[in-house]
């Protein structure tokens, strides 16, 4: 039996069509903002595995995230300080969390930008303010298995600023893993 023989295919061009205006995503509620008390012994840069001693307990503030921080020291995983690090180095996303910081008058509270599922912006169409999402996928990613699966409790706290009241995010929720970053819709 003979190979069948290819067919010659003609395509003739499209007509040109308007292309639909896609709607603008309704404005969400403002990312939440967490004071003093909800932060208070929440994981921050040396406060945890891989970085110094320590015992952090997560407030409760409403937003269903509480619970206690695990700062045993000893390993080599210092995810918060990674992550806050690849936030701080990124210019335009820290300039983007510094001025939502300021729109929101947040004054040295943290935006919450994780519990869960990466919480939308107002006047974003992406989740997680989509570049400080973006840059923290990129480093749970990238980070060694043992160091995203490490079992987190309460919230974690990036400070994008060192001066008193600056720009800070928040993210965590009672009992999570960092790939559980990457998971989220």
């Amino acid at each position: 039996m003979a190979a069948a023989r290819p067919r010659l295919v003609v395509s003739k061009r499209p007509p040109d069509v308007e292309p639909l205006p896609a709607a603008p995503a309704p404005p969400g509620p403002p990312l939440p903002l967490l004071g003093a008390a909800q932060i208070a012994g929440a994981m921050t840069v040396g406060s945890g595995p891989g970085g110094g001693g320590g015992k952090g307990v997560g407030g409760s503030g409403g937003s269903g995230v509480t619970g206690a921080g695990s700062g045993s020291g000893g390993g080599s995983c210092d995810m918060v300080r990674w992550v806050q690090d690849a936030v701080r180095d990124d210019q335009a996303v820290r300039r983007a969390v510094i001025a939502a910081s300021q729109d929101m008058d947040a004054n040295g509270r943290a935006i919450l930008v994780w519990n869960g599922d990466w919480l939308q912006s107002r006047n974003q169409a992406g989740k997680g303010l989509a570049g400080v999402r973006q840059a923290i996928a990129l480093e749970v990613a990238f980070a060694p298995a043992e160091c995203k699966s490490q079992r987190m409790t309460g919230l974690a706290v990036l400070k994008l600023e060192d001066r008193p009241g600056g720009a800070q995010l928040a993210l965590g929720k009672g009992s999570w893993r960092w790939s559980d970053l990457l998971g989220a819709g």
